[in-house]
């Protein structure tokens, strides 16, 4: 039997650096937010690079890029990994980018090896990601039929256009289908850094990932009285900020009692008329509770009800809700044998950020592998993960893609 396939960590490691270039501000961090002329070049850049390596390459009309390793038989499935090429403004060099990357060298390990997979083998650059005109994730949910009627076409308010108006300048077409049928996916699997220190404070050198949490949203509405704020004493005030703060506290200490793996935040608050001479007469905040059992998030939410009981002037809304995902169970198998197979220690974990992998979960047998990342730190000039760990994350990675393919 011929020896397994290995990644080159000095070409991962040199790809990172290159497209990190794109991009880069003077002042530090990456600026390749979806459909800007910077996520054109990054995009251009990694079909150059599939294209080198002998990869057949196409994009679709939302402008995902797919890298493909056909198998003999056209009529195969598709084994799938990747992740997304689009930054946050000032973002980081390794969220997202580690996965297509680590992908693209696991399909050059596997093609300079002449090993022929029972699959398909695609690397794919999923578009928006990051949400830059709104819930994120559009390249792999429109992939698999996921979006929302009419999301596309709707204006950003951030931006003041759609996303339709701003694909259409890069040569996409929101009126075309990128979707295609689950069922021609075996698997897909993602390898990104953690965005969070637990793999680094505790020493492990890598995660399996259990789940990608679930997201409610709730718009709290407090409704006081405005008055003067000079003129007013303290005993006649109706501040609807001082009598919203209890939850300030009372929230993250619910979420702590329920589940210490679940997190809760409250990170917008907004007083009208929001001057300083003038008691706050109305108070809205938005609590995000994140976890991956929903019966915790429910949880939560039965004890803000409690609260608010006989409180009249408080008012809750969900505004936002997203069902978590399970990693399937043979896939996660497949990540720990990929690992015993380096010898390296692994934690199980879950998700509490969003991947393109919680789109391919609801739908495909899904896993993701984590890598540490400095400090925990994401979304931010200083996101940096070391080369060695980039290197094992891909290795782990060609490792579990040989093993769904049974050829490890």
């Amino acid at each position: 039997m011929s020896a397994r396939p290995r990644i080159s960590s000095a070409r991962l490691w040199g790809d990172l650096m290159e497209l990190g270039k794109i991009g880069a501000r003077p002042g530090g961090g990456i600026h390749r937010p979806a459909l800007s002329a910077e996520d054109a070049l990054g995009r251009e850049w990694f079909v150059a690079a599939c294209e080198r390596a002998g990869l057949e390459v196409r994009m679709d009309s939302l402008r995902n890029v797919i890298a493909r390793v056909p198998a003999a038989d056209p009529g195969a499935k598709v084994l799938a990994t990747g992740s997304h090429l689009d930054t946050v403004p000032g973002g980081g060099m390794f969220d997202g980018a580690l996965g297509v990357l680590a992908g693209l060298e696991c399909a050059r390990a596997i093609k300079e090896q002449g090993m022929e997979l029972p699959y398909h083998l695609e690397v794919i650059n999923f578009t928006d990601e990051e949400g830059a005109y709104g819930a994120g994730s559009v390249g792999s949910r429109a992939m698999l039929g996921s979006l929302v009627p009419g999301e596309l076409e709707r204006v950003s308010p951030l931006k003041g256009r759609s996303f339709a108006e701003d694909l259409a300048k890069a040569g996409g077409d929101a009126a075309g289908s990128a979707r295609r049928d689950a069922g021609e996916f075996a698997a897909f699997v993602e390898l990104h850094i953690e965005q969070g220190s637990r793999l680094e404070s505790e020493g492990i050198a890598c995660g399996v990932v259990t789940a990608i949490v679930s997201i409610d949203r709730y718009e709290v509405t407090v409704t006081g009285e405005a008055g003067h704020a000079g003129t007013t004493p303290m005993h006649l005030r109706r501040d609807a900020l001082v009598m919203a703060a209890p939850l300030f506290t009372l929230v993250p200490q619910w979420a702590a009692e329920q589940n210490p793996e679940m997190v809760a935040t409250i990170g917008t608050v907004s007083l009208e008329p929001g001057t300083p001479n003038v008691i706050p007469g109305k108070c809205r905040f938005i609590i995000e509770l994140r976890g991956e059992k929903q019966e915790d998030l429910d949880a939560v939410r039965m004890r803000l009800d409690g609260f608010i009981k006989d409180r009249p002037e408080f008012s809750v809304r969900q505004i936002y809700k997203k069902p978590g995902v399970s990693m399937h169970r043979d896939v996660r198998a497949a990540v720990e044998k990929a690992i015993a197979m380096e010898g390296c220690s692994f934690m199980r974990l879950p998700s509490g950020a969003g991947h393109d992998a919680h789109t391919f979960g609801h739908h495909v047998p899904t896993g993701m592998i984590f890598i540490p990342c400095r400090n925990g730190v994401s979304h931010n000039p200083d996101e940096w993960a070391d080369r060695e760990q980039a290197a094992l994350g891909a290795q782990i990675l060609l490792n579990t893609l040989l093993v769904l393919a049974g050829k490890a």
